[in-house]
């Protein structure tokens, strides 16, 4: 009996408790026996018994940053020199990199399936050489001036995308991967690269002058063309005037003429009527008054029967 009870102290000795807290899911592994790490349990959030033949991984499903090249007391990844890689020159070139990615959370046995080990070593160790490779990859066929230039963060993008295709499959997303400081060159080549961009912008800014000067002379060429257009076009306009006069004037004294000469026909035509009417009327006058001239103040005479006739004296 006392045996046995020693046993169940020991037991009890040997059993612990762990806790999954909020935004975790646990995966419980078998250590020893038949079961030893082939199978598991997922764990959601709550407080669990741990034996000595258990061990509980805990995998945060929240958004993890994890920075590299320095120490800023807001990662649990060890610090270690930046990542250092080449231009296609083979210039070396460092930088201090982050990333931050999180779990999905039914994804969680097969994260652990793959690496069997907790976040700490998937971000230290397999983050790790996957952003090293990445950069060497993409950094090999990019200048110097590429890198350190035009094309800075499109060299993030691409390390961004080789990496996300790499984990995604296993349930780990890249939310993205940032620098967090500059990247590093020789003093030499710096001062190369600076020199080049300042005789770059100088000569730019040579150029943006010229460009002004030839717009300025250019406005000066367009007025002074438009002056002189406007010039020909309102000297044919008063041109085009003076004829418009001239030609009315024309007709206005060729309407003139013909109303004049048609006034005096008409005129003529009613002297020459008149002349007639009044012709004709002193013919008729006339005759009267020869008749009365001949007429010698003798009355007609009658004659004979009961229809009596007048016999006008001759």
């Amino acid at each position: 009996m006392k045996k046995f009870i020693v046993f169940i102290g020991a037991i009890v000795l040997l059993t612990s408790c762990a806790t999954v807290p909020a935004g975790y899911k646990g995966v419980k592994v078998y250590l020893l026996g038949r079961k030893n790490g082939t199978e598991l349990s997922v764990l959601n959030v709550g407080r669990y018994a741990v034996g000595p033949n258990t061990k509980i991984y805990l995998f945060p499903i929240f958004q993890q940053d994890f920075t590299w090249g320095h120490n800023n007391g807001e990662s649990s990844v060890t610090p270690h020199d930046p990542f250092t890689f080449q231009s296609k020159e083979g210039i070396n070139v460092s930088v201090d990199l982050g990333i931050s990615f999180h779990i999905i959370p039914d994804s969680v046995k097969y994260v652990f399936l793959k690496w069997r080990k907790d976040i700490d070593y998937i971000a230290n160790v397999y983050f790790d050489d996957l952003l090293h490779d990445a950069l060497i990859h993409v950094a090999s066929g990019r200048t110097i001036e590429e890198i350190y230039g035009t094309h800075k963060r499109d060299l993030l993008e691409k390390v961004d995308s080789i990496v996300e295709r790499q984990v995604r499959p296993y349930g780990i997303v890249v939310d993205r991967i940032f620098y967090t400081g500059d990247l590093k060159l020789p003093d030499i080549i710096v001062r190369a690269i600076n020199s080049k961009m300042e005789a770059t912008q100088i000569a730019q800014q040579r150029e943006n002058e010229l460009r002004e000067v030839e717009a300025e002379a250019n406005k000066k060429i367009a007025q002074a063309k438009g002056e002189s257009e406007s010039k020909m076009i309102k000297e044919k306009n008063q041109n085009e005037i003076n004829l418009l006069q001239a030609n009315t004037q024309a007709k206005i004294l060729e309407v003139e003429t013909k109303a004049q000469s048609l006034a005096t026909v008409i005129k003529a035509k009613a002297d020459a009527d008149a002349n007639k009417m009044l012709q004709s009327a002193l013919n008729t006058k006339l005759i009267e008054v020869k008749r009365i001239e001949k007429w010698d103040g003798h009355l007609p005479i009658y004659t004979g029967s009961a229809n009596p006739a007048i016999t006008l004296p001759r």
